[in-house]
């Protein structure tokens, strides 16, 4: 089958959503419930960038820098996030996850990898290859060489 660069891009934009909508409702369905899901969304991005900046958090979450910020307060004071000054520049607040804040993301994650396990494992174990290949692939192409920091506003 011949796939041009559109061809591509269009499946990806019509398959990424239904996937990820699919992680949330299983995600919603069992979250802990004091969490809304833009609050796990942060709490996720932390948990997968151990010190980043509050104005990290609010680019990949499309929030302005005083919205993420009241939301982050609820994230210290339910005490799942810690903030800490930067050793460099301690005008810089960096966001890390707590023992508790550890221990809610590693259990979501875990429930959204059984979801999708469930899904995908009826597949061929060829099929399965070729899914994790052209992850692979997908990665290499928009996953930034220098890091994950450059990434954030393109998230």
């Amino acid at each position: 089958m011949d796939s041009s660069p559109q061809d591509c891009a269009a499946d990806l934009l019509e398959v990424v959503p239904l996937i990820m909508r699919g992680v949330r409702a299983e995600v919603r369905r069992d979250r802990t419930p004091e969490l809304s899901m833009p609050q796990f969304r942060a709490l996720s991005f932390v948990g997968r960038h151990e010190g980043s900046t509050l104005t990290e958090v609010a680019q990949f979450l499309g929030l302005t820098l005083p919205t993420a910020s009241k939301m982050m307060d609820g994230l210290v004071d339910a005490g799942y996030v810690q903030r800490a000054p930067d050793r460099r520049d301690r005008r810089k607040i960096k966001l890390h996850l707590s023992t508790e804040g550890q221990q809610i993301h590693e259990a979501i994650l875990l429930q959204a990898r059984e979801f999708l396990a469930s899904r995908l494992q009826h597949l061929d174990p060829h099929v399965l290859a070729d899914i994790r290949t052209s992850l692979r692939v997908l990665r290499a192409v928009f996953e930034p060489v220098s890091g994950p920091r450059e990434a954030v506003g393109a998230a």
